[in-house]
């Protein structure tokens, strides 16, 4: 990383997922002192010890005042990850996706003046946020009108750290991130298509693709994520919001058509109804943050890819995985 970290005080509000557990194993690299606060602390296995022990936990809800209030003590610099909701679901329960994110990061901004923090790094959406695009690929200047609950919080902690930095000079970066994947990724949530399918493939199992296939998402390495969101500590430039993407959009059916290049196997696919809440194209522009924080993706859809899928090989447990192990191991 080309800024010193180096006994820099950080907390990860959310560091137990699969962004947060990066970014604290990233920042810990560079000689960072985290502090994660999540539900629990995630199980360790392999190479995953040290970082969590590294790590220090605080463990609870995000809505728990005093929790927040202890976990900002000596913290200079605050990475927010945390979301209770996910874009597909959100417009299910539109006052829990409310009070459940919106609040708890309000309360949890006042505490962070309160406490001297220097800055706030919030993960956004690069997808969501925007709603049905206008011109493709999007920039930052685009409006914003998103299209389900999630996209509304995210575009609302915006605003409010918008406003603390106009109330009491509180120093902020918002991450705009197209849709991220790599190794580790968890196989069974609906975020992460790229995980999902490949690990379904891999047992011989349908994979479930909502409309024709044809709906087009950038799709960006976890390790360039995180290398832009640690860029952001030392950024001082005269922008505050960047897209983190690859600016190439590719198609569902075209993960499907490598996942089968990977493999060698062809991928069942099983069509479902479109949902309501998915536009039809997202891929991010991103010539701002090459410009300012002198980043741009280094690894592409198909290197990233097969990374994940002999990750997977490595990691995949035969005792339980029967005739599926046997093979993605040999390949």
């Amino acid at each position: 990383m080309p800024i010193d970290l180096k006994g820099l005080r950080c907390l990860v509000l959310g560091g137990s997922g699969f962004i947060g557990a990066n970014l604290c194993r990233a920042l810990l690299a560079e000689g960072a002192i985290v502090r994660s606060l999540a539900r629990a602390i995630p199980p360790t296995n392999g190479d995953d010890q040290a970082w969590q022990r590294q790590t220090e936990w605080s463990c609870g809800d995000f809505s728990d005042g005093a929790l927040i209030r202890h976990s900002l003590r000596n913290i200079d610099v605050v990475f927010h990850l945390i979301s209770t909701t996910l874009p597909a679901t959100s417009n299910a329960d539109a006052r829990h996706d409310l009070t459940s994110n919106v609040l708890p990061t309000l309360q949890m901004l006042e505490l962070a003046r309160e406490s001297g923090v220097r800055k706030i790094i919030f993960v956004s959406s690069g997808g969501a946020i925007y709603g049905k695009p206008e011109r493709v690929p999007i920039p930052e200047d685009h409006g914003t009108n998103p299209i389900c609950a999630y996209g509304i919080h995210k575009l609302a902690i915006e605003k409010y750290l918008h406003l603390f930095h106009h109330l009491s000079n509180l120093d902020y970066a918002i991450v705009r991130p197209s849709n991220p994947y790599g190794p580790g990724q968890p196989v069974d949530r609906p975020q992460g298509v790229i995980a999902n399918f490949m690990h379904k493939a891999v047992k011989g199992e349908p994979v479930e693709i909502w409309g024709d296939g044809r709906v087009v998402r950038d799709y960006v390495y976890i390790d360039d994520l995180i290398t832009a969101c640690v860029l952001l500590v030392g950024h001082q430039g005269p922008s505050r919001v960047f897209n983190i993407g690859t600016g190439q959009g590719h198609t569902l059916l075209e993960l499907i058509s490598m996942i089968e290049s990977i493999t060698g196997e062809r991928v069942q696919v099983r069509f479902r109804e479109a949902r309501s809440a998915d536009v039809p194209v997202n891929v991010l522009e991103i010539s701002r943050a090459i410009a300012e924080l002198n980043w741009r993706p280094t690894t592409d859809l198909a290197a990233g890819m097969k990374q994940m899928f002999d990750d997977l090989a490595r990691l995949w447990p035969a005792s339980t995985a029967g005739g599926a192990a046997a093979k993605i191991i040999v390949k």
